[in-house]
């Protein structure tokens, strides 16, 4: 378990067990390392120049000997190397978020009156600002079984559970903003051309709810 411990600090099996080893027996030759730990002899002099250089082990005398630091000497280097690490992460991994894009989808002519529809029969709540209600838009209102507020100069067209009057008439020309169920945004252009603008940003639909509880606001 200690060998896995060691080796998700940045040590080798090998560098782990013989660690484990010098702390466990004190001071000890490479071959008497090579015996405990079961590290090949070929390899344990390369083993022990790695522990050296991460400051895990010392070496002295002829012939050669090895000594581990304290145990609280280990976990303290380990814990600062960790919470370098752990630094440079917070201050490089920012860098690779990319930004979050806001998308936007145009819908042109009839697919216009299709999207609305769609977005309207699957609401459970729907904020309606629309200069004018045409029949078709007032038709699609009434057989929705949403909860919804409706901003017009003729929202007499249609049932909703709160209704406000424009003041200007705007007969003809049906331009405003749809929110379905606070999770996405329609803005519509209809006249003798239609346009709609669909967003599911979160910036765009803040916007449009507080440019709706605003109109609110001036003409309740």
């Amino acid at each position: 378990m200690l060998v896995e411990v060691l080796k998700s600090f940045g040590l080798s099996e090998y560098e782990a067990k013989a660690l484990l080893a010098l702390l466990s027996r004190g001071t000890l030759t490479a071959k008497e390392i090579a015996e405990i730990a079961k590290i090949p002899r070929t390899s344990v002099y390369d083993v022990m120049n790695s522990l050296i250089s991460k400051g895990l082990v010392e070496a002295f005398g002829k012939p050669l000997k090895f000594k581990a630091l304290r145990s609280e000497e280990i976990v303290g280097i380990l814990s600062k190397r960790v919470e370098k690490n752990i630094e440079i992460l917070r201050r490089e991994l920012p860098k690779f978020e990319s930004e979050e894009v806001e998308e936007v989808r145009v819908y042109r002519n009839e697919t216009v009156i299709e999207k609305i529809s769609f977005l309207i029969s699957n609401a459970r709540k729907l904020v309606i600002l629309v200069t004018y209600i045409p029949e078709w838009l007032a038709r699609m209102i009434n057989e929705s079984k949403a909860e919804k507020v409706v901003i017009s100069s003729n929202p007499d067209e249609v049932s909703a559970k709160e209704v406000y009057k424009l003041d200007k008439e705007f007969k003809g020309k049906a331009h405003g903003l749809i929110i379905v169920d606070d999770k996405y945004v329609m803005f519509i252009f209809i006249n003798e051309e239609k346009l709609g603008i669909l967003s599911d940003g979160h910036s765009v639909i803040q916007f449009s709810k507080l440019l709706v509880d605003s109109l609110i606001e001036v003409i309740g």
